[in-house]
């Protein structure tokens, strides 16, 4: 049993361990892209329904009807009245581009998929809601370079504290096998001693699903919401590319409990605040490959067929 394991929660079994992926998946794209920015991101994601006039409102676009009727997609259907929203929480390895590499960042972010952006009533985009990104081992200010670059490109990232500040999530229960990820927003940082402002943004609660079929969602549903181009600031879109296929990614889908902390509670828009309880998840490592921002008709255009499969 891996040490970290044992220190986070000695009391779990090892069928508990065997159920968390390891952290650091590495990054087998670099190689073959050299000049794009590169990284394996070891996340649970987890789909949430939300009424679509509260996603509206957050949302500068009209948003697409997603095809709820499509079983590989949603093999029980969606709410009535509601617009998927998706949140995550993970580990991103091996950070590359050209001669620019990061060992490892924590990350988290909420999109709104089936967005507009083209107004053509048919090609969906991913619009940003919030992104957060924090330093390994609490080290939070480590993140604040990456983040104001991100900002400057046309993707608003701010800094976050997660826990685990060293993984993709921890175990907290046995039987069945438990796990949890948070986030919280710094604003205002404390590196040497002392409290720091950090209002709570993203917790995620979760066991395995009992089977694919008592699962809420299929792998494939996933693939399809993070592989439709992001709507950046700038006017631009961008293809940030997750592929599954190796045979480290270790699918596994999830149920589980999501809150989302407004303001006051906490950082995120009020529309979107709230507990979403058994909802249906994926845990899993994706390689990932960023696009350079280009025109929103060709990057959705462009997305890799490959990906969504």
């Amino acid at each position: 049993m891996h040490p970290i394991i044992l220190r986070l929660c000695g009391f779990v079994t090892l069928f508990a361990v065997l159920a968390q992926a390891k952290p650091a998946c590495p990054n087998t794209l670099a190689f073959y892209n050299p000049n794009l920015r590169t990284s394996c991101y070891n996340a649970t994601w987890f789909i949430l329904p939300v009424p679509k006039s509260s996603v509206q409102a957050v949302v500068p676009y009209p948003l697409i009807t997603p095809p709820f009727s499509d079983k590989t997609l949603f093999p029980t259907g969606f709410p009535a009245n509601t617009h998927p929203v998706y949140v995550s929480i993970g580990y991103q390895n091996d950070i590359r581009m050209k001669s620019l590499q990061i060992p490892a960042l924590l990350g988290a972010n909420i999109y709104v998929p089936y967005t507009d952006r083209l107004r053509d009533g048919k090609t969906p985009f991913n619009y940003a809601v919030q992104i957060y990104i924090g330093g390994v081992d609490g080290k939070d200010l480590e993140a604040g370079v990456p983040a104001a670059v991100a900002t400057l490109t046309g993707t608003t990232v701010l800094v976050g504290f997660f826990a685990p500040n060293n993984d993709a999530y921890a175990p907290i229960a046995s039987n069945p096998s438990e796990f949890s990820a948070q986030v919280k927003q710094v604003v205002v940082p404390n590196p040497l001693s002392g409290p720091s402002v950090r209002p709570s943004a993203i917790d995620l609660d979760f066991i395995t699903a009992a089977s694919a079929s008592s699962a809420l969602y299929t792998e494939r549903t996933f693939r399809v919401f993070l592989n439709q181009a992001q709507i950046l600031t700038n006017l631009l879109c961008q293809r940030n590319t997750y592929y599954f296929n190796e045979t480290f990614a270790e699918p596994r889908l999830r149920s589980g409990n999501a809150t989302l902390y407004p303001p006051l509670a906490g950082s995120v828009p009020k529309e979107l605040g709230g507990r979403y309880v058994r909802q249906g998840g994926l845990s899993a490592s994706a390689e990932v490959l960023g696009s350079m921002p280009e025109g929103c008709r060709e990057a959705a255009a462009n997305v890799d067929p490959a990906a969504v499969m």
